[in-house]
């Protein structure tokens, strides 16, 4: 897959993720002071859904959260490692003039 496309579809995903979690908290926020009818209610039950939602949500990221970081920390480390090694100390990096 290029560059270019797997951009486009982390962005969907990121878009997407973001929907859930503002809708899913906007729903529990108007319907905070909601009054039920009994067993059965439909309102309920999305409050419900939403909470599961933001839980579920909530703990794969609590959870991926420390693998990602070690994993950025190993990629910076392994950036800076191969920028250092790369600097060449030859005549023509050095701009040395070569004359007869």
């Amino acid at each position: 897959m290029s560059k270019s496309k797997s951009r486009v579809l982390s962005l969907i995903v990121l878009l997407a993720f973001s929907f859930v979690i503002f809708t899913s908290s906007l729903f529990i926020i108007v319907h905070a002071d909601h009054h039920c009818t009994g067993e059965g209610c439909a309102v309920c039950t999305e409050l419900a859904e939403c909470h599961n939602t933001l839980s579920a949500l909530g703990t794969a990221v609590a959870g991926t959260l420390p693998v990602s970081l070690i994993l950025i920390a190993a990629a910076v480390l392994v950036c800076v490692t191969v920028q250092a090694r790369s600097e060449h100390t030859t005549l023509i990096s050095l701009k040395v003039e070569l004359l007869n």
